[in-house]
């Protein structure tokens, strides 16, 4: 599966890579993912291609993965990790439950390395556009939605500052 969405630039510093014209949009990020994932016809291959995305995934320390940063509603355990520099979100995740962790890290990669206004402006419908949704329980659905928020009210909290 292509993975163009998550291989960010490494001769651009994150500044420069969130603002040149080479990233695509989260929009068009998501819809690149959605192809690709709904081309593969199997779920066990579905399935695989999520786990290879955490593969990339930052680490996040035993420290990161308190109370704070738990995502509470989700059947899994859950941490999401944002932070906030040189005008470019950050997001970490991690979770015990290998498909939530490649569910989260598609989110991470569309949301990560962003400026808050992108973030904000996002609408994303990757889980319902794509056979994840059938493949996950209503709480862990519920779960991803809490995941976006989350990132989303950060957001949106760095623009009113």
């Amino acid at each position: 599966m292509p993975r163009a969405f998550l291989n960010p630039d490494p001769a651009l510093s994150e500044r420069e890579y969130s603002m040149t014209e080479q990233r695509l949009s989260i929009a068009e990020e998501q819809a690149e993912f959605i192809n690709d994932f709904n081309e593969i016809d199997d779920w066990m291959m579905q399935y695989s291609c999520l786990l290879e995305l955490t593969t990339d995934m930052e680490p996040v320390s035993d420290e990161e993965k308190n109370k704070q940063n738990k995502i509470s509603g989700c059947q899994a355990d859950l941490w999401i990790i944002l932070s906030f520099e040189n005008g470019i979100v950050h997001v970490r995740a991690d979770s015990d439950s290998l498909i939530v962790k490649g569910i989260v890290a598609v989110i991470a990669a569309l949301f990560d390395k962003r400026t808050p206004q992108e973030i904000c402006g996002a609408h994303i419908d990757f889980l319902e556009k794509t056979p994840l949704k059938e493949q996950i329980s209503t709480d862990r659905f519920h779960g991803m939605q809490t995941v976006i928020r989350k990132i989303q009210d950060y957001s949106t909290s760095l623009t009113q500052m």
